[in-house]
């Protein structure tokens, strides 16, 4: 029997042992990936017969996962400025997206970005601060925005795909006027 120096003098059959319990282990997780992989294969082809451009997916998961934002508006800034050298777009101002927003405004639209994606509700600003309440707020909003017209739009894109009508409300969509 001979063991390497970082086997820990194991056995043969020990160090078989724990070689293929880490193999499986690793086929295991290969496993599970490419399972996943399939999924998010079927989810953007749901999402492309939604109507929905898979590239705008891509940009948006980038732009949120983005640790220094600038490098997101700088890489438009560059394409416009291309855009502009093509003659495919009238010359742009270098500020064009430069935020014109009030700070509460941005701050609140910052919430609400993160509660359409449904990321924690936490703010990184100073707890119960002003700027804290506004990202809270906003929050609440994208949350409200998910709650309330999620469903009513993955049913009437399931009609589509379907070619049926949506369930109705049970409102009468054509109220009799009482005289």
């Amino acid at each position: 029997m001979t063991t390497g120096h970082n086997s820990g003098d194991l056995t043969e059959n020990e160090e078989k042992a724990l070689f293929f319990h880490h193999t499986r282990k690793n086929m295991a997780t290969k496993a599970k990936i490419k399972a996943l992989q399939a999924e998010m294969k079927q989810d953007r082809k749901l999402a492309q017969a939604d109507g929905i451009v898979l590239s705008r997916i891509d940009f948006a998961e980038k732009a949120l996962a983005a640790e220094d934002k600038s490098t997101i508006t700088q890489k438009v800034n560059d394409q416009l400025k291309i855009m502009e050298w093509l003659h495919i777009i009238p010359a742009y101002n270098e500020d064009l997206l430069a935020d014109r927003a009030p700070r509460e405004e941005k701050i609140e639209g910052q919430g609400e970005i993160a509660g359409l994606a449904a990321v924690d509700r936490v703010s990184t600003y100073a707890a119960n601060s002003e700027d804290d309440r506004a990202w809270l707020r906003g929050y609440d909003r994208g949350q409200a925005i998910m709650r309330d017209n999620l469903e009513k739009a993955l049913t009437k894109k399931q009609a589509n795909r379907t070619n049926e009508e949506p369930e109705g409300d049970g409102s009468d969509p054509f109220p009799q006027d009482e005289e």
